[in-house]
């Protein structure tokens, strides 16, 4: 969690921003603040500053918590959208919930921002730590395939539990004259001759791929094991046996 923060307070009444900071402080008490009273002033602060937190009154003169509310997600959807009101009702309330705010809290139960503030930061990083975890697997998954395309041998992934094939490189429908829809989902046996001994192997054993016309072309097969998603995969790469 955050030792310090950076603040944006949408607030038209000085006294009522000086409280929210002195919440704000008794928690983060090296926390900066940036006060603005109308629509210029809160773009601007949006387009030049990375804030960690925005707190915005609901009613103010020329410019409402709800536009106020919809520019922040428009820039900055990352950020966590707090009211602090004396004005909100619980219908408005319950629809600027609906259209992106994180919480509201009430001017004369301002104890509840310091609690507020904490859900809203820890839900703000762990939805930036998911995000970061999604792209990692994104740019795992591209690196998987770019590389699993590439590959000069056969390859197929199969659900080591079923048997079903998961994924083949265009290498293994080269080989066996099928198209790679007409192969995924398929019992590896359609493919690949295997025994006992052979599927469970570490090491590398001699079998044959099964092609569609039924002749069978000689192999090297090689098995690693994988856990994906909570699955038990194999990995089997089938290099040609030219001495065959």
């Amino acid at each position: 969690m955050k030792s310090s923060l950076r603040i944006l307070n949408l607030e038209d009444n000085a006294d009522d921003a000086e409280l929210n900071k002195a919440m704000i402080s008794a928690r983060w008490p090296k926390s900066e603040f940036r006060r603005v009273d109308n629509r210029e002033d809160f773009l601007a602060a949006l387009g030049e500053n990375h804030f960690d937190l925005i707190l915005s009154d609901y009613t103010m003169p020329g410019f409402s918590g709800t536009d106020a509310l919809a520019l922040a997600r428009e820039k900055h959807p990352e950020i966590p959208f707090l009211f602090v009101s004396g004005t909100i009702g619980e219908d408005a309330a319950i629809e600027a919930l609906k259209n992106g705010a994180t919480d509201y809290v009430l001017k004369h139960r301002l104890m509840r921002l310091i609690p507020a503030v904490d859900r809203a930061l820890r839900e703000a990083e762990e939805r930036a730590e998911r995000e970061r975890a999604e792209e990692a697997m994104r740019q795992s998954e591209h690196k998987y395939r770019v590389l699993f395309e590439s590959l000069g041998d056969a390859a197929f992934l199969v659900d080591e539990e079923s048997g079903r094939v998961l994924d083949v490189n265009p290498r293994a429908g080269e080989i066996l004259g099928y198209q790679r829809g007409e192969m995924l989902g398929s019992n590896q046996f359609v493919f690949l001759a295997l025994d006992r001994t052979s599927v469970n192997s570490a090491k590398p054993v001699e079998s044959a791929m099964i092609c569609s016309d039924g002749n069978t072309v000689p192999v090297f097969i090689h098995n690693s094991w994988l856990t994906l998603y909570g699955r038990k995969l194999v990995l089997r790469l089938c290099r040609e046996n030219a001495a065959r």
